[in-house]
């Protein structure tokens, strides 16, 4: 362990310039003395005397740092614009460890969200004890962290998770109360498939197109890869992320290695996305989805956000847990009666075998083991004027093929009830009690299977 004196200004105060929000600059010697300047996206505050750089590729400040370990960053506060001087010493590459996987999992997912995976790989982290850390003018000091004291909301949003009794009442409760008690005003919510390679979209808020059923592959783009690590994504300043990527891409382009790339993955929710933070959900070791938050604003999400919501979805995923076994330990039979409504409007329902896509009156409705269910049951309807359902009863019918290794049920289904309130004004499921729902279709229905 060193014993070396503080800096001068703690690096704790001045934690908001290493968001990456503004570029630092870096000057590195070679062993000659020459010197050399360029720009650094992030610095990463290790802890009080250490800080972070990415290693990424073998450039003049890379063969600088190896020939003289002394180097000065200038950092710079996103808030007020003042400048602070890093004289730093290189002590160590770190591959493997806490640090270098927060850095590789960040550099990974907006890799894989501009289509560079096979470009921007992490070869490890450089490792700096910080000598001295400084204002560049003689009257700034540091800021002091700005603290938050979020202990009453985050007391509400567990009071509200606690009221609720299924778990399209948490992702609604929750996807709210985000908003209302933090501000968080742009959020949605994804579950993993029942294979374990898609995330596809349950509940959304504030944007312009909810977005439900729209899907991720795990472990593509920023959302896939936290999903397929279970750990944290934040970025601060994607536009300039994607800035420098668009560059890189344009030199890789030019030495004709096109097949170093992969394609882009539009991002869903905002269309200017600047701050992202995504968070998984997780109980029991279990990935049972992820939390997404966008901002139009960059530096919208710091540390602090950070933590909080880190706590807020792990109060979501134990709810969702601890609800999802009382489903499955305690299940109700319900009576089977007819559907006495005699509708008179009619409306043709599409099913195609290939995918299991539903097509209502030649519009898309939905598709996969969610468009299987529907199919079941509105053929129960025509055929028998079955309106009352289970849950139980849908997980056994083994004319459904649900997959036996992981019960995804209900997500399915709150999938395929808001896709219906979506696009559909006559066909619904209403959820009547625990584990038992009901059909309820407003038209005569004309039942067509396609190959």
């Amino acid at each position: 362990m060193s014993t070396a004196s503080p800096p001068a200004v703690a690096l704790e105060s001045i934690a908001s310039c290493f968001e990456g929000i503004i570029p630092a600059s870096i000057c590195t010697c070679s062993r000659d003395g020459t010197p050399n300047l360029t720009y650094l996206s992030i610095v990463h505050r290790v802890d009080s005397l250490y800080v972070g750089l990415s290693y990424q590729f073998f450039n003049k400040t890379r063969e600088n740092v190896l020939q003289n370990p002394f180097v000065q960053v200038v950092v710079v506060s996103p808030t007020n614009l003042h400048q602070y001087r890093l004289d730093l010493r290189y002590e160590r590459t770190e591959t493997g460890g806490a640090v270098f996987d927060r850095v590789k999992t960040r550099l990974d997912a907006v890799a894989s969200q501009t289509g560079m995976s096979h470009i921007f790989r992490l070869r490890g982290v450089d490792i700096f004890q910080v000598l001295d850390c400084r204002p560049m003018n003689a009257e700034t000091s540091g800021e002091g962290p700005s603290r938050v004291d979020y202990l009453s909301q985050i007391e509400e949003f567990a009071a509200r998770l606690a009221a609720c009794n299924g778990l399209e009442s948490i992702i609604d409760a929750s996807l709210d109360a985000l908003s209302e008690l933090f501000g968080y005003d742009h959020s949605f919510l994804m579950a993993p498939d029942e294979e374990g390679k898609r995330l596809f979209t349950l509940g959304s808020r504030g944007f312009s197109e909810s977005g439900i059923g729209s899907e991720a592959w795990i472990g593509e783009g920023i959302l896939g890869v936290a999903a397929e690590r279970r750990e944290v994504v934040r970025t601060t300043n994607f536009s300039r992320d994607v800035l420098y990527s668009n560059a890189v891409r344009s030199a890789v382009e030019r030495r004709g290695e096109d097949s170093l790339l992969e394609r882009e993955i539009a991002l869903p929710g905002l269309p200017h996305v600047e701050s992202q933070l995504v968070v998984p959900l997780v109980a029991q070791d279990r990935l049972l989805g992820i939390l997404c938050l966008q901002s139009a604003t960059p530096g919208r999400f710091l540390s602090d956000d950070e933590r909080v919501v880190r706590i807020a979805a792990r109060q979501m995923a134990a709810s969702m847990a601890l609800l999802e076994r009382a489903e499955s330990t305690k299940l109700q039979a319900i009576s089977r009666r007819p559907h006495t409504v005699q509708p008179t409007a009619t409306s043709t329902v599409k099913h195609y075998q290939a995918d299991d896509s539903i097509f209502i009156d030649d519009a898309y409705l939905i598709k996969g083991i969610a468009g299987r269910i529907f199919w079941k049951l509105v053929q129960s309807y025509a055929q028998n004027g079955r309106v009352d359902f289970t849950n139980k009863e849908i997980r056994l019918d083994v004319s459904l093929q649900l997959p036996d290794f992981k019960d995804n049920l209900e997500a399915r289904l709150i999938l395929l009830r808001r896709r219906l309130q979506e696009r559909c004004d006559f066909v619904n499921l209403t959820q009547v009690g625990r584990g038992q729902f009901r059909l309820d279709v407003q038209r005569q229905l004309t039942l067509e299977e396609q190959s």
